[in-house]
């Protein structure tokens, strides 16, 4: 099984790896004062959830598949990552009509982990 992002920018080049079609410029801004601080995972979740949810109905399978892995991985870490997963990814899928399809391939990872 693969690790799980120990960074923001670890995080961002695996959704980026999965999802190539993510804007140039997603991850770029921080929430914090300081310029050089760079992205939280709060911040790079929600930015990509607004991504996922307005193209969430054109996601092949197996792309959906991959991004349900690294969720599960990352909430399996625990800790501010896994909160920022549940938080931007987990919960709005349950909540939201374009979540379905991806609460059940989720679900089916979440079965299937060890």
């Amino acid at each position: 099984m693969k690790s799980v992002p120990q960074t923001a920018s670890q995080l961002k080049a695996e959704l980026i790896a999965i999802f190539p079609g993510l804007p140039r410029d997603f991850g770029l801004w921080g929430e914090s004062v300081l310029e050089d601080a760079g992205p939280t995972w709060n911040s790079l979740m929600r930015e990509f959830e607004l991504y996922f949810e307005r193209n969430a109905d054109q996601f092949p399978d197996r792309q959906l598949r991959r991004f349900a892995e690294l969720v599960v991985r990352c909430l399996d870490g625990g800790g501010a990552l896994a909160d920022a997963m549940h938080a931007c990814i987990v919960e709005p899928a349950r909540q939201q009509a374009h979540g379905a399809r991806f609460e059940a391939v989720l679900a089916a990872a979440l079965a299937t982990r060890a």
